[in-house]
């Protein structure tokens, strides 16, 4: 009766984490978007060809269930190629990590290898939002999955799984190569192994550089 007990407490967390991190995807997204209609210039600016972004990141997760939030550090970089001035197309690749999940001494690792269309809204001014929406998939690892659960459970193993994110940034021009990402917002969804549903909403937010190549 108490194990039941104690797994329904856990469902009902990680559930409370999932609602509480798509509210503040909600809020950021309603953020952005009321950047994005703050009255603009008419003129579009030239775009790079090419984007190269490198920075911080940080996230988020639940990635396995403890019945609390995981918060991971770690960095994630992206090239973009520039169709035109305001259509082109990411890759992503980010790598993560906690040292400490839940204060249980285990550890967790996970890479996301993501790629799909960016939108971005270049006028005079020195800023550009962008919004994206990639698809591609993760691996998690770390002691959380090689280890045992439990007295009588087996490891999880490693995982490689399906992974998604939605979101937008803004770019802050400081000369015709570099600009600097000011932020990065994204709604992450994983479908790693987690001995439950198997599937995670998480938010990554990012800072970093960005180096631009070539003029269209």
């Amino acid at each position: 009766m108490m194990r039941c007990l104690n797994e329904l407490t856990k469902v009902v967390s990680v559930r409370r984490i999932e609602k509480s991190t798509k509210r503040s995807w909600i809020l950021l997204t309603a953020l952005f978007f009321a950047a994005l209609l703050a009255g603009a210039p008419a003129h579009a600016q030239d775009a790079p060809k090419i984007d190269l972004f490198g920075g911080y990141s940080y996230v988020h997760a639940n990635v396995v269930i403890t019945g609390t939030g995981i918060n991971l550090n770690g960095g994630s970089a992206s090239v973009a190629y520039n169709v035109n001035h305001w259509f082109g197309v990411a890759f992503d690749f980010g790598g993560y990590m906690q040292g400490n999940v839940a204060n249980s001494g285990a550890s967790l690792t996970f890479e996301t290898f993501l790629a799909g269309p960016r939108f971005s809204l270049r006028t005079r001014s020195k800023l550009t939002p962008f919004v994206q929406v990639l698809l591609g998939g993760g691996h998690a690892g770390g002691t959380v999955y090689t280890s045992p659960l439990g007295s009588a459970l087996a490891p999880l193993g490693t995982s490689n799984a399906f992974a998604f994110t939605a979101g937008g940034g803004l770019d802050l021009k400081v000369s015709s190569a570099i600009s600097l990402r000011l932020f990065q917002a994204d709604y992450m969804y994983t479908q790693f192994s987690n001995a439950n549903n198997n599937r995670q909403n998480n938010l990554r937010l990012s800072a970093g550089i960005v180096f631009n190549f070539g003029r269209r």
